[in-house]
């Protein structure tokens, strides 16, 4: 076979590529302790002093942000409740306006009228027992 001419034959070796080194948790902490000691204020001993009141304060935002999300969880179902009493004060009212106007006198006569029972004409009569004597 007739070799290649327009591309060259000559191959490069790869190089070795040496791996990064990861910067350490000290070194970065280093870094940012020179970067807050930008004007003499924080020393490294005063941030690693300090480390417990700043602990202190992000648990406090945590419980902060947490209660505010309860609260808000609260008042979704304060208004949930709301809407359902609406809804049931509206269903009961309407239930009584219902039987209201089928307790009526003639309403009730329609629905007894297929079983042929009828309204009396005559008044109620009042009944008096008498006690008999005791023995």
């Amino acid at each position: 076979m007739s070799e290649n001419k327009i591309k060259e034959t000559v191959e490069e070796a790869p190089e070795k590529v040496k791996p990064k080194k990861r910067k350490t948790q000290s070194v970065l902490f280093g870094k940012f302790s020179k970067f807050m000691n930008v004007f003499g204020v924080f020393e490294r001993n005063q941030i690693v002093n300090s480390m417990p009141f700043i602990l202190f304060c992000a648990m406090l935002i945590i419980v902060y942000i947490s209660n505010s999300y309860y609260a808000e969880g609260i008042i979704r179902d304060i208004d949930r409740t709301k809407t359902e009493l609406k809804e049931k004060r509206a269903e009961y009212l309407s239930t009584m306006s219902q039987l209201m106007y089928q307790s009526n006198q003639s309403e009730v006569a329609k629905v007894l009228e297929p079983y042929q029972i009828k309204e009396t004409t005559e008044p109620p009569q009042k009944l008096f027992i008498t006690a008999s004597p005791k023995k």
